[in-house]
């Protein structure tokens, strides 16, 4: 389906689709008129002949139309292709809104909800990754009836601080990034931030493929990470500002001006940046056997909410 009137067609096929009964075009205006479209019945009958010619709809008696197999197929497709992109604008939106300047100011967090009785395990395990690098170390802790909600530093939080800095930034890739005796070697899988309709973070928790415990215990395993690209004519000016994020995200690994950066490919004028995901944490406590549920990229916090993981342990 393509063309100016695209919108206008799956407007009316997802009335179509969703209504899961044959719908005229009278019903079809009002629906749409619901939803801020100001489309009449002749207009809609016109589309609904559309419709029928593209085999995305088709009669139903005299009741109307109903969506056939071909239309809701294009429905999904339709939306996951306005899902492209998505990730990215919310990247650069929470890049926009953090005001943390080492000082004072909200921090991006991610969110983890967990069952209480586990709370105090969790933290021993997330104090663990944090001292390895992997993460950084500082959290918030909320009580919520059985269950606790643990707010952790988000890596885009040091996109926030770069582009406060006046130097431009652009988040590329979330990876997999192995790690052997100690150190960081490449990444091992990437997914493209511009070309997905999910978050990477959350496709590479679905598949439990990361080995942050392994990292942290034997010093060879895999960690999630994200890469970010800043000019070259910036990369001094971005240094003196990653030597200090160092402190509120774990590890920063920094490329050579147009090279790749632990295998991650960099555009020509750019230096990678790749830095340790704050989902790292959260992602060793499942992998000890805790039910944990998070959601990257989720909210702000001040920085005056938030406290070393020490200070939550009793």
């Amino acid at each position: 389906m393509r063309g100016r009137d695209q919108r206008k067609l799956l407007e009316i096929l997802r009335v179509i689709a969703e209504a899961k009964r044959p719908v005229g075009a009278r019903t079809i205006s009002d629906m749409l008129s619901s939803r801020g479209y100001n489309l009449g019945e002749r207009a809609v009958r016109y589309n609904l002949r559309i419709l029928d010619e593209l085999g995305f709809t088709r009669r139903y008696g005299y009741s109307g139309r109903i969506a056939t197999s071909l239309g809701l197929k294009e429905l999904r497709d339709a939306l996951i292709h306005e899902r492209i992109g998505f990730v990215n604008t919310l990247i650069e939106e929470y890049m926009l809104r953090t005001t943390f300047d080492f000082a004072s100011g909200d921090l991006v967090a991610n969110i983890s909800l967990i069952d209480r009785n586990d709370l105090e395990r969790a933290l021993e395990i997330m104090e663990m990754v944090a001292e390895s690098g992997y993460s950084g170390d500082l959290v918030r802790v909320h009580h919520k009836d059985d269950c606790a909600e643990i707010g952790t530093v988000c890596s885009i939080t040091v996109d926030g601080l770069l582009l406060r800095a006046g130097i431009p930034v652009n988040t590329t890739f979330a990876g997999v990034l192995e790690i052997r005796n100690g150190e960081p070697c490449r990444f091992s899988d990437l997914i493209a931030y511009a070309g997905t309709s999910i978050d990477p973070m959350r496709a590479f928790m679905a598949r439990r493929i990361a080995r942050v415990m392994d990292a942290v215990r034997s010093g060879s395993g895999k960690v999630l990470a994200n890469v970010r690209e800043v000019p070259v004519s910036a990369l001094e000016d971005a240094m003196r500002v990653l030597d200090r994020a160092r402190s509120i995200v774990g590890r920063i690994a920094v490329g050579a001006p147009g090279d790749d950066v632990l295998g991650c490919p960099v555009a020509p004028g750019r230096v990678g940046i790749a830095i340790c995901a704050g989902v790292n944490a959260p992602v060793a406590v499942a992998e000890c056997g805790i039910r944990i549920r998070t959601c990257p990229i989720s909210t702000l916090i001040p920085c005056g909410e938030m406290s070393r993981i020490r200070f939550y342990k009793s």
